[in-house]
């Protein structure tokens, strides 16, 4: 798992209040996702292997390698 800095971004990231634009560790597609629209996180909508979740403090991003606890 790995989180957004906001005071450095990476070229295919942004983050905007509640709402983050990421881009899929697996497949490379960008995708949008929402703290009000998305409360569980959102699946990269091209290949689903990757997981964005956004809150108040953090935007975070799940990939496949990551184990389970």
């Amino acid at each position: 798992m790995r989180y957004l800095d906001k005071a450095a971004l990476g070229q295919f990231e942004d983050w905007y209040g509640n709402n983050a634009a990421v881009q899929c560790t697996s497949c490379g597609k960008v995708f949008i996702v929402s703290a009000v629209l998305h409360r569980k996180g959102r699946s990269c909508p091209a290949c689903g292997k990757c997981t964005a979740t956004v809150t108040k403090q953090q935007v975070s991003i799940t990939d496949p390698s990551d184990t389970a606890l």
